[in-house]
């Protein structure tokens, strides 16, 4: 998947989170911390990773994202992984 901007990885990130948090009210911001700041439980960290190794087909190892601690991350991420010359190894 090539050619996709960090906005568009944004809004996909949020509706994910949305969907696993539908109670979840207000805009949700890059600072936004997973746990504390959006409720993610490990469970709902599951299900975020999940959703999105099937939104951009990608494989993504757990212990690549244990760092990953706000919507920003994620982003920053997965635009790295989707990047044209981040084939990664």
């Amino acid at each position: 998947m090539t050619g996709i901007t960090s906005e568009q990885i944004k809004s996909d990130v949020e509706a994910i989170v949305r969907r696993i948090r539908p109670t979840l009210k207000g805009p949700i911001a890059s600072t936004d911390r997973l746990r504390e700041d959006l409720g993610l439980d490990s469970l709902h960290s599951m299900e975020l990773l999940s959703s999105i190794t099937e939104k951009y087909e990608v494989d993504v190892d757990v212990e690549q994202v244990q760092e990953i601690t706000t919507v920003g991350d994620v982003v920053d991420f997965l635009a790295q992984v989707l990047a044209p010359t981040g084939s990664g190894r």
